[in-house]
């Protein structure tokens, strides 16, 4: 490791040396993946992406070919590793990562048929097979910290295993998207924790394959990649790897995390207290605690600081109800969606909630429940698309948190860290400042997933002593938006009235 050079050298020549040697933080995503190259002292020098498209061939199915993630890796890595000098100095890759995709292989790594995604939702009659077979939901929950849903590694497996059973067979490695990455660069197929557990096939809080889960699937622990945890060393590239890469054999894999682990490290959510909104098409709450909170029911995950848990809720809906506003309802006269900008200078001037105008998200919830309808309460005449525009911005912050109150976790002084679409819209983060009550922090760099990687392949190659001197390292600028105490003060007056009628719509909805 780097950090050989201080014991040998003394601090000086140490960090000289640092500062000649690459950390790669990838992002192995669901549409395409991201690649940042930083200079070890945080400098930030290249990026690149590489998309791919999502494979539907029946209702329901979402598929993708494994090869195309590792092109994908290839060229990014290539396009900002291009000068020869940086490219024999990357210390170490790390990479983010999609949860709960399924590939089978060979014994070689090759896939044998295309990737089963997260969102994949064929396998009713697995799910119907583990309750009758297994036990509950709440089992899988209190082993995987995940609840049973239509899709994820063991009913993937278990869908294969019951409609393709020749190709079952010959298959010698059930993986997923960072055990076959990881094979592909160091010949070791690992998965990390933060993974595994959305994997639904390992006992997080054990941090092994638990057998129940693997007879249901049909498989054995040697089928499947190591679990290590996150930031710990994986291997060196092979020498085929690295030919590919266009990288040097002394360049290690550093096992990396769950997507929004990544982010939240990316963030500099290290801390317990520390919560993460990630807003897009879908806003994702990402609470750090020091233990898990199995009780809460929500999302638990090993993050990826050592010691540190996740507890994770996911509002579906997020940003796409803003898309489709502008889609069909905030329209210009050219047909054409009308910009952000001018949605957010007109809707800044409207008033919405404090106007009697609700808006509620389709995919949120009433406490505990959650329903599928979308609704706009309160609309009279006066109100225009920019009203309806604010009401959405609200409502979306009203439900992410009311969702925040089922956390163990609460935010600490530093407030909330928002990351993704919403953080680029002014009104947004201040409508977040003001409902929550609390700072706002928002990071420059929209791609902290491939921060919170790169974080973690200095930490593996002891370049930084743990994750939390990796961050200040890499810092991401931010901005910090305050509350406005009279606007947070009506809002408080406000949420109450939100809950009320969101209530109100479980009757509608029969809830």
């Amino acid at each position: 490791m780097l950090i050989s050079v201080y014991t040998n050298y003394g601090w000086k020549e140490f960090w000289l040396a640092v500062m000649k040697k690459y950390l790669l933080g990838i992002d192995v995503g669901t549409t395409g993946t991201k690649t940042l190259l930083f200079r070890a002292d945080g400098q930030l020098i290249g990026h690149a992406y590489e998309a791919y498209p999502l494979l539907t061939p029946q209702v329901g199915w979402s598929e993708q070919r494994a090869e195309n993630w590792w092109q994908a890796v290839v060229h990014t890595v290539r396009q900002v590793c291009e000068d020869p000098d940086v490219a024999k100095n990357v210390a170490g890759i790390s990479l983010s990562l999609q949860g709960g995709t399924f590939v089978p292989t060979d014994a070689g790594g090759r896939a044998l048929r295309p990737a089963i995604v997260w969102n994949d939702e064929r396998t009713a009659k697995e799910r119907e097979a583990f309750l009758r077979e297994v036990g509950t939901d709440e089992d899988m929950y209190q082993k995987t910290g995940w609840h049973l849903g239509l899709g994820l590694l063991a009913q993937e497996i278990r869908w294969m295993k019951d409609n393709e059973p020749e190709l079952f067979q010959k298959t010698a490695m059930f993986l997923s998207v960072p055990s076959y990455i990881s094979y592909h660069m160091t010949g070791v197929a690992a998965c990390d924790l933060s993974d595994a557990g959305i994997d639904q096939l390992a006992d997080i809080r054990r941090g092994a394959y638990d057998e129940a889960l693997l007879a249901y699937a049909g498989i054995s622990a040697e089928q499947l990649p190591k679990l290590v945890r996150s930031g710990d060393r994986i291997g060196q590239l092979t020498p085929q790897a690295a030919q590919a890469l266009g990288l040097t054999t002394d360049c290690v894999l550093v096992a990396g995390a769950h997507d929004q682990y990544a982010v939240a490290l990316g963030a500099g959510a290290v801390r317990p207290g520390d919560i993460l909104i990630g807003s897009g098409t879908c806003w994702v709450i990402t609470a750090i605690g020091d233990a898990p909170d199995f009780s809460s029911g929500l999302s638990q995950s090993v993050a990826a600081v050592p010691g540190l848990w996740g507890s994770l809720r996911s509002l579906s809906s997020g940003g796409v109800c803003l898309d489709w506003l502008r889609k069909f309802v905030a329209v210009g006269s050219d047909g054409e969606p009308v910009g952000y900008e001018t949605l957010n200078r007109e809707a800044a001037s409207r008033r919405a909630a404090d106007d009697g105008l609700f808006f509620v998200p389709f995919q949120g919830y009433a406490g505990q429940k959650r329903f599928s309808k979308a609704s706009f309460i309160g609309m009279d005449l006066s109100h225009d698309r920019f009203h309806m525009a604010r009401a959405i911005m609200e409502g979306i912050v009203f439900q992410v948190v009311w969702m925040m109150e089922a956390f163990r976790s609460k935010p600490s002084s530093d407030g909330l860290k928002l990351a993704g679409g919403a953080s680029k819209s002014p009104l947004w983060c201040q409508i977040t400042a003001d409902i929550s009550g609390l700072p706002v922090r928002v990071p420059a760099v929209a791609d902290l997933a491939c921060v919170g990687a790169a974080i973690l392949a200095g930490v593996g190659t002891g370049i930084y002593q743990n994750a939390e001197e990796g961050y200040k390292h890499l810092a991401i600028d931010e901005r910090v938006i305050m509350p406005d105490p009279e606007r947070s003060a009506e809002y408080r007056r406000l949420l109450p009235a939100y809950k009320r009628s969101v209530q109100a719509l479980g009757d509608v909805y029969g809830l």
